[in-house]
């Protein structure tokens, strides 16, 4: 399709220091079966950096190249301002998609028009789940289940939600300045259906992306920097302490069950996330009570 016509979908994608992966994704998505989409990058690496990235593929898929501030939900709310349409997706720089993705999206869309929000699965190469724990069959999503209704990668939408719980909040996710760099797509979906919006998860719905380290520096990074995030949102949304101090104590359990059995990167991971699913939690507590 040609740049001056109105996409069906809009692909938003921010991106900062993974030419490789983002190259991976490009792509993805110049191998779709429909090209009835538009790609919006936003751009938080050095000026120049992407050039030589996304110029090969300016000739099959509609980009649009803008810039932002370092942050993701600032990024992405950069982003949501260039997006023109009517449905939205946010794709990691180091996700990639199936080839019939966004014409499956579209036709599913255009079948259920009560249906606003829809999510599914991301699986790595070898179609193992990736990123987290997912329901095990389709289901309405709610504020009980969301933690397990999939993620950023792959949640569709339509632009009108967006627009009506205005974007992601900037004080949560990857980039922000304060301590809780998660939890922003969760955030975002419970707002949406605090707004009325009406969501579903599909088992179905696949998006492709790599295991997140758990051993390691990588792994004990994520766990520090995401579990606050978790434990904001929390609060945010009144979940209150029993609900905290159950997924609390379920961390620590498999954090001691996988010491027990010698796994000491998954119970230092575990460990860790308990810990910082407390300090997310009591953090925001402090601030609402200020």
């Amino acid at each position: 399709m040609s740049a001056q016509a109105t996409p069906t979908f809009s692909l938003l994608c921010c991106t900062v220091g993974r030419t490789d992966r983002l190259a991976r994704l490009l792509g993805s998505l110049r191998a779709q079966s429909s090209r009835d989409f538009e790609l919006v990058i936003v751009d938080q690496n050095p000026p120049g950096v992407l050039d030589p990235v996304l110029t090969p593929y300016a000739d099959s898929i509609d980009i649009a190249h803008v810039r932002s501030e370092r942050g993701l939900s600032r990024a992405r709310n950069v982003g949501l301002a260039h997006c023109r349409g009517a449905l939205l997706a946010f794709p990691d720089d180091d996700c990639w998609y199936p080839p019939a993705l966004v014409a499956r999206l579209i036709s599913l869309f255009a079948a259920a028009p009560s249906i606003d929000i829809l999510t599914g699965r991301t699986v790595d190469a070898d179609g193992r789940d990736s990123l987290g724990l997912f329901l095990g069959a389709d289901a309405a999503i709610t504020k009980s289940n969301v933690w397990m209704a999939g993620n950023s990668n792959s949640l569709f939408l339509r632009a009108a939600i967006a627009r009506r719980i205005g974007g992601f909040d900037e004080t949560l996710g990857v980039g922000a300045d304060t301590p809780f760099k998660s939890g922003e797509e969760t955030d975002f979906l419970l707002r949406a259906l605090q707004n009325g919006a009406h969501a579903a998860y599909r088992r179905d719905i696949l998006v492709h992306h790599d295991q997140a380290p758990i051993g390691g520096a990588g792994g004990v990074a994520r766990a520090q920097d995401y579990a606050q995030g978790f434990g904001r949102v929390l609060r945010l949304h009144g979940y209150g302490v029993p609900y905290l101090a159950a997924r609390v104590a379920r961390s620590s359990a498999r954090a001691l069950l996988s010491a027990t059995t010698g796994d000491m990167a998954t119970a230092r991971y575990k460990a860790l996330w308990a810990f910082g699913t407390i300090r997310g939690f009591v953090a925001a507590l402090r601030k609402a009570r200020a």
